[in-house]
């Protein structure tokens, strides 16, 4: 740079730069070569690099902590897996491949979770495709339905709840005319496995079974993983 002399890369030390600590016996009592050995400094950012600041441009994106499910039959993605609600009917007897099997009947017959519209509510379902049957629990009663809609997974799991409460991860399945999550659940009566809805505010699961709409403060909720 014109008018700025420069010492580093080759260039001698500028006369008058201050020395060293004094050396060992035998050693110069400088820091710099001997006459005649170039000079290379340092710079302090070698030793000591400069902080680099955080990027300023990084976005937090919040992921939902919940997903609830509209009909008719969708797709609901959540971070970590994905299922779905596929249309159905039983005059049809259109039952989607992969369904969801949640329970076995007397007769040993297959059931799987399904869900429907009834009196405005959307509610869980049992769905038994060998006797081209759905249930449904309601206001005491086992109803019949014909369109409603099964459960497609990718992976869940079954956890035992009490008195209306559902672990983290809980499906919701359906919901009451004035806004309330239903889940789904299933209880074992007689030696049958059989899907119902959990009712968090009355602290049950409903389930449909031998004509009537029973309930047990004791079941097991599904989970997706």
């Amino acid at each position: 740079m014109a008018g700025r002399p420069y010492y580093g890369f080759g260039q001698p030390p500028p006369p008058g730069y201050p020395g060293g600590p004094p050396g060992p016996p035998g050693h110069p009592p400088h820091m710099y070569p001997a006459p005649g050995v170039v000079f290379y400094p340092m710079h302090p950012a070698y030793f000591y690099p400069y902080p680099v600041p955080p990027p300023s441009d990084v976005q937090v994106v919040e992921q939902p902590t919940e997903v609830v499910p509209e009909l008719p039959g969708e797709t609901v993605e959540l971070p970590y897996s994905t299922y779905k609600w596929v249309p159905a009917c039983l005059s049809q007897n259109s039952i989607p491949p992969g369904a969801l099997r949640v329970g076995t009947d007397v007769d040993g017959d297959a059931i799987f979770a399904g869900r429907a519209h009834h009196e405005g509510w959307v509610m869980p379902a049992k769905v038994i495709p060998s006797k081209n049957a759905c249930y449904i629990g309601h206001a005491g009663e086992e109803i019949l339905v014909d369109q409603f809609e099964v459960l497609v997974p990718s992976m869940f799991s079954w956890q035992f709840s009490t008195n209306g409460e559902v672990p983290p991860g809980a499906v919701p399945a359906g919901s009451t005319d004035s806004g309330e999550k239903l889940y789904y659940g299933r209880v074992t009566h007689d030696g049958c496995t059989t899907p119902g809805k959990i009712h968090p505010s009355h602290g049950v699961c409903y389930y449909p079974f031998d004509g009537e709409d029973r309930s047990s403060a004791e079941y097991e909720a599904l989970v997706l993983l």
